[in-house]
């Protein structure tokens, strides 16, 4: 198997997994109870939001992804990373199981595939302007 690297350019220092933003999900840490809003979410890694600044720089602790009363993906490792502005803080998971790399990546790449096909429908009402070009080189061929 070939192990084939590549960078773009501006990429270095970025996040390593594409984030998505999901209404409703919650993270409910298993040690204490807490319940943060989330913020995004990808397969390495969470952002939760923290307003009154709960979580510390370096706490480790495991979570639980909930829509509602419903309880998607249990016992989750995750350390705090960083944390930002207006109360945003990043979790980034620890070993995680392959069932849970699969839910977090089956979650990442629905929202996406959701997202996209929202994107295709505004531009099928608002109309492309690609497709209303008359003078299309392969049109003459």
């Amino acid at each position: 198997m070939m192990n084939i690297q590549f960078e773009l350019e501006g990429e270095a220092g970025r996040r390593t997994a594409y984030r998505e933003r999901v209404r409703g999900l919650m993270a409910q840490l298993d040690d204490g109870g807490e319940t943060f809003v989330v913020h995004d979410v990808s397969a390495t890694g969470i952002a939760l939001v923290d307003p009154d600044g709960k979580l510390a720089t370096g706490r480790t602790c495991h979570l639980s992804l909930c829509i509602g009363p419903k309880s998607l993906v249990a016992d989750l490792p995750a350390t705090v990373v960083r944390k930002a502005d207006q109360g945003l803080v990043g979790l980034a998971f620890g070993q995680l199981s392959l069932r849970q790399e699969g839910w977090l990546d089956k979650l990442v790449l629905e929202i996406q595939k959701r997202r996209i096909d929202l994107r295709k429908a505004q531009a099928d009402v608002s109309g492309n302007p690609e497709d209303k070009k008359i003078d299309r080189v392969d049109d003459k061929t």
